[in-house]
């Protein structure tokens, strides 16, 4: 019987432990993702850095593509932009200050910005603005484009919304708010003294091994980091190394019902709570997704738009881990219905969607028909409408884009048709009812 046991104790020894650590359960996964992305031409359209990690094990690190900006192949520590990502940075930042009871997230921004030019917005909670239900909006549009090189530190922003009315009552609904993250890393700066940039330097990278140069662009988002630097951040995060246990609790809790706690990006995906920020603009994407109660880390960088491979690649590694989605099965069958298109023709789509059950994503095919207007070639735009209206047949807004392309494309009749369809199914489609009497 000893015997028997020392032979159990040596096959467990054997079967549970890997150079002293226990095996990662996601080893297998991670070896389907190298292999869906080192054969197919989904790795060889993204460019960027994937970093998956089991806890401080990293499981899968690798680059590929090349750098949209020095034209070189992309490597494993390099820095990509990170655009929104950026927001848990100012969250966390704002959650240490009411730790040390600095601040209350009760507080308005009136109660700490005495001098805030606007006195509506003074009555805007701290948790509103984290939480994206401050009536905020942005300041994005084209005067910032034509003076956004004056910008030299967070109070530059101001001009460009702070005069602007609230889009509703604070508390009522979520808009998904830049100007607001502006507005607290103002509160930042006034609690602290010291700029943005200066604070989460010292209180969040440094502390979480991140290299402590690395310049933010606003408290917004935007800055330049490598995968591995979010891989640092992810574990701080997560061992209580830069909030406590109760402060990170609030910031993943879903408060409104919004899909968003305190600066983190909130889903569930069967059944796993992921937690983290996704980034996106011109030449820009990236995410990073954490599960609550779980050691898994998924970094996706590039320096490529969002729909340029990154969308792709988040979908079908969220696929691998999480398993199908409604959303992660309308976004793949939409690649793969105009994928089809675009090879087949039309007749060969429409009957692939009919397979699918038309199940597509409106507003990720419609995208593509946009690219096709862009291009001038309209009449491909309305083959991918068609396409949209068969899978949406009882929504007004296909029938109304529908039209618009039609009449671009001088298709009077069918557009007048559609326009009708469009106010038959929302009769209070202003730019319909505008157009026809335009037509007429």
């Amino acid at each position: 019987m000893k015997q028997l046991m020392k032979v159990l104790f040596f096959v467990c020894l054997v079967a549970c432990k890997t150079n002293g650590k226990s095996q990662s359960p996601y080893s297998v996964t991670t070896s389907t993702v190298k292999k869906l992305l080192d054969s197919t031409d989904l790795g060889k359209n993204y460019h960027g850095s994937i970093l998956i990690a089991d806890g401080d094990e990293i499981l899968f690190k690798k680059a590929y593509g090349i750098n949209g900006i020095t034209k070189e192949p992309n490597k494993v520590d390099t820095k990509y932009g990170i655009a929104s990502m950026g927001k848990m940075f100012t969250a966390i930042a704002i959650m240490q200050l009411a730790e040390k009871e600095q601040i209350s997230l009760e507080q308005t921004i009136g109660d700490i910005l005495k001098d805030y030019p606007n006195e509506q917005a003074k009555k805007i909670t701290v948790k509103q603005l984290l939480s994206h239900t401050s009536g905020l909006g942005d300041f994005f549009g084209p005067e910032f484009d034509q003076h956004q090189d004056s910008i030299k530190n967070l109070k530059d922003f101001l001009p460009f919304f702070v005069n602007d009315p609230l889009e509703f009552t604070p508390g009522d609904q979520m808009r998904y708010s830049n100007a607001g993250y502006i507005v607290l890393g103002l509160i930042i700066e006034k609690i602290t003294g010291t700029d943005h940039n200066s604070y989460v330097a010292k209180n969040i990278l440094a502390p979480s091994g991140m290299s402590s140069k690395v310049s933010l662009s606003s408290s917004a988002g935007g800055g330049d980091l490598t995968i591995d630097d979010f891989h640092k951040f992810a574990l701080a995060l997560k061992n209580n190394t830069l909030i406590s246990k109760e402060s990170f609790s609030q910031m993943t809790i879903d408060h409104y019902g919004n899909g968003y706690g305190y600066g983190m990006s909130l889903r569930n995906l069967n059944g796993k709570a992921i937690y983290g920020h996704n980034g996106g603009a011109p030449g820009t994407s990236g995410e990073l997704d954490m599960v609550k109660g779980d050691s898994l880390i998924i970094i996706t960088l590039s320096n490529r738009s969002p729909m340029e491979g990154w969308a792709q690649l988040r979908t079908n590694i969220r696929k691998e881990f999480f398993g199908s989605t409604p959303e992660t099965t309308e976004f793949l069958n939409t690649e793969a219905v105009v994928k089809t298109y675009k090879e087949k023709g039309f007749e060969e789509a429409r009957k692939l969607l009919t397979k699918l059950d038309n199940k597509i994503s409106d507003r990720n095919t419609f995208r593509f028909a946009q690219q096709y207007a862009e291009q001038g070639q309209v009449n491909m735009a309305i083959d991918i409408l068609k396409l949209i209206v068969q899978a949406y047949p009882n929504e007004w807004h296909p029938y109304s884009f529908l039209a618009d392309f039609q009449l671009q494309a001088g298709l009077k009749d069918k557009a007048i048709e559609n326009y009708k369809k469009s106010l038959e199914l929302n009769s209070e489609n202003e730019h319909a009812i505008q157009q026809l009497k335009t037509i007429k």
